[in-house]
């Protein structure tokens, strides 16, 4: 691990720093692991890790192709990642990219274009509404839910709710304050209509 580490150095001293850190997790409810699941006489996915570790794999050397070869964010100089697993047994991968200058550039001015953290509209993407309402909500927090588990001193840990902003910018210190805007979207979470 040092050594590795020691190469990362290495690599940011010679071409600067990564242009994006990407974060890849397993979910045991992807279509090829529920399928596999019915010819195995254990149908739970945490008694299957060969199972979600081959799945994972396949489809993370399939991001890598595309980052890489299919250059989905532009020219990449070089891919990095780690595969590590939770507590619950699920693979996840931290990556990092760079990027030529001209895609770093288009990258910083069409940002909003490849991160979001808005509700899709459920009538043009129905696919990213039910993905995000499944996957990616957080709360109810906050007032009238202190036994939330996030909750911490009567605050939300994860800083919930976000404040509204109109377009991707970096804070100060260079992390991002994703576009988050007031719209009419909603999601229905644990009894409670949450927006962006």
């Amino acid at each position: 691990m040092q050594q590795y580490f020691m190469d990362s150095l290495a690599i940011c001293r010679e071409i600067g720093y990564p242009a994006i850190f990407l974060i890849m997790t397993c979910n045991s409810q992807w279509v090829e692991i529920q399928e596999m699941l019915k010819h195995v006489p254990s149908k739970q996915p945490q008694d299957n890790p060969d199972l979600l570790a081959r799945v994972f794999k396949l489809k993370l050397d399939q991001l890598y192709d595309d980052i890489k070869n299919k250059n989905c964010f532009g020219k990449c100089i070089s891919v990095m990642y780690v595969v590590e697993y939770q507590k619950r047994g699920l693979p996840h991968a931290h990556i990092l990219v760079w990027l030529d200058k001209k895609s770093l550039s288009f990258l910083h001015s069409n940002i909003d274009k490849f991160v979001s953290a808005e509700i899709p509209d459920y009538k043009k993407d129905p696919y990213g509404y039910a993905t995000v309402k499944q996957f990616m909500m957080h709360g109810p927090c906050g007032a009238g839910h202190e036994k939330s588990p996030c909750m911490k001193g009567g605050r939300c840990s994860k800083n919930f709710p976000k404040k509204y902003c109109s377009t991707t910018i970096f804070d100060d210190c260079g992390f991002p304050v994703y576009k988050r805007r007031k719209t009419r979207y909603t999601v229905k979470c644990r009894g409670e209509n949450l927006d962006n």
